[in-house]
């Protein structure tokens, strides 16, 4: 035992003689101690935490603080630890005490005036632009006229949770996106080519005379001087055609939808009209009313009661939509070259070769009231917005007046709100779009003869048409139900079809 006891004590010797080895050890620079960040460092480190002493002591107090709450949790009963991520204080929340975060002392005391003569600028006298006021809250003013009151900085939200991210921030300042409006823009059109809309016959012509959109279904109509009239899918992509119905000897010059998108009305030179059902694909052909002898230009009223049709020497013939039966006969001064119902269907509007506009009331069935056409020689075309707000007159001069029903109503020499020359020849076609921000007319005499007016700005869009778009001579034209669309017929058995990218839906 002693032995063994002396072998585990003993040490082991390395034997180091003959054996060439270097150790390397890294030197350490040492820097002159700088009292000065000693002393600073302990001065924060004094009112962080009450210097090393007092620090100690708090650790202590918090070791006893946690077993202490292990212990009840144990026992069951709820621990109250506050670990101070994301929760508050419902005390703390108080939406009276909250204050914001910085406030820049300068502003307050700037004037509008003041800030007004620095910028070399002027603005409307009055109200928060009274050169005495504070140039801040115009500011704040403008900012929340336009964009609203963001939640980061609203003052009386119930959490600092729905602060938002920095995201909503950045796109409320407009630095990322720009907020979406409904309002179409008037400075350029983003609109886009798209296939024709008869790509696959492409017969209906030579001359389209009508393109319609149904009211419900995304299916357009085309129908021309061929006496065809074909019916399509509206994609844009494919357009592809749903079914197509020839008329011997029975050109078409007007078709229009009626009865909700059942039925199809067609007309032409012709004593009679065909009615043709959509839901049984079957042709109706009827005798017109005696006394009228064609069927080249006729509406129908917005509840599918009426169908009045421009006659001879004057004439309105106002026939039932359903029946084709005779109601009335409505009779103007002059040539009647265009005929068109107002939004309700209450008032018939009649536009004539004089440059005289007549107004039919549909109760009495009698001339409520007549004006001139500002400058028409020869009345051509005529339209009514949907919002009932503006009234549109073409002329065989290619002038184009805009005027405010209101106007038209009550003067019999009434001023256009707006005289528009953009076009030198006779206006062929003229319409409103469904959401009344824009009028597109054509004329047939000059090839790519089309506009489209901004009614807000009271402009053309500069880039509709561009030199690269070819629509030929137009002699038509249309918009879809919800303005996603806009179609131009041509001499060449062409249907141009375009996609509005403001607006969303067909």
């Amino acid at each position: 035992m002693p032995k063994l006891h002396q072998n585990k004590n003993r040490k082991r010797k390395h034997e180091t003689e003959g054996v060439d080895y270097k150790i390397d050890v890294p030197k350490i620079k040492f820097r002159p101690v700088d009292e000065a960040l000693e002393a600073e460092d302990e001065r924060l480190s004094h009112i962080l935490f009450g210097g090393a002493k007092n620090f100690l002591h708090c650790l202590e107090e918090a070791e006893q603080e946690a077993g202490a709450s292990q212990d009840s949790q144990g026992s069951g009963s709820q621990s109250n630890f506050d670990s101070g991520v994301g929760e508050e204080d419902s005390s703390d929340a108080d939406e009276t005490t909250r204050k914001p975060a910085w406030v820049d002392e300068d502003d307050d005391g700037i004037e509008v005036g003041e800030a007004l003569n620095a910028q070399h600028r002027k603005l409307p006298k009055g109200g928060l632009n009274r050169r005495g006021n504070k140039y801040v809250d115009l500011l704040k003013h403008k900012f929340q006229a336009a964009l609203g009151t963001p939640r980061w900085a609203d003052l009386n939200r119930r959490s600092r949770t729905e602060s938002g991210s920095d995201d909503e921030i950045l796109q409320t300042c407009g630095f990322l996106t720009t907020p979406n409006s409904s309002t179409l823009p008037s400075n350029l059109l983003e609109f886009k080519k798209v296939r024709n809309l008869n790509h696959e016959t492409s017969s209906e012509g030579p001359f389209i005379n009508s393109i319609e959109f149904h009211p419900t279904s995304s299916v357009g109509m085309v129908a021309g001087s061929a006496g065809i009239m074909s019916l399509f899918a509206v994609d844009s992509k494919r357009n592809d055609k749903l079914h197509s119905a020839a008329f011997q000897g029975f050109p078409i010059v007007c078709a229009k939808f009626a009865n909700g998108g059942n039925e199809a009305i067609l007309g032409s030179r012709h004593p009679y009209i065909y009615s043709y059902d959509l839901m049984a694909a079957k042709p109706v052909r009827m005798n017109l009313p005696q006394g009228l002898t064609q069927c080249k230009n006729f509406i129908i009223s917005p509840d599918s009661q009426y169908m009045a049709v421009a006659g001879k020497w004057g004439e309105v013939h106002l026939l039932s939509a359903i029946s084709k039966e005779r109601i009335c006969l409505l009779k103007l001064d002059g040539e009647v070259t265009a005929i068109s119902f107002n939004p309700s269907g209450s008032l018939l509007f009649g536009h004539s070769d004089s440059g005289e506009v007549t107004v039919w009331d549909m109760k009495s069935r009698r001339v409520k009231h007549k004006f001139t056409d500002e400058g028409c020689l020869q009345g051509t075309t005529l339209s009514i917005s949907q919002s009932n707000q503006f009234l549109a007159a073409g002329s065989a001069q290619g002038v184009v007046n805009l005027y405010g029903m209101e106007d038209v109503l009550q003067n019999k020499l009434p001023k256009p709100r707006k005289t528009i020359l953009n076009l030198t020849t006779g206006i062929t076609d003229l319409k409103f779009n469904p959401t009344s921000e824009m009028l597109a007319f054509c004329s047939s005499e000059i090839q790519n003869s089309t506009k489209l007016f901004h009614l807000g700005s009271g402009i053309v869009f500069s880039n509709f048409p561009n030199f690269e778009t070819k629509m030929g001579n137009i002699t038509t034209l249309n918009f879809s139900p919800s303005s996603g669309y806009v179609a131009f017929g041509n001499r060449s058995s062409v249907v141009s079809l375009f996609r509005l990218k403001h607006y969303k839906n067909y």
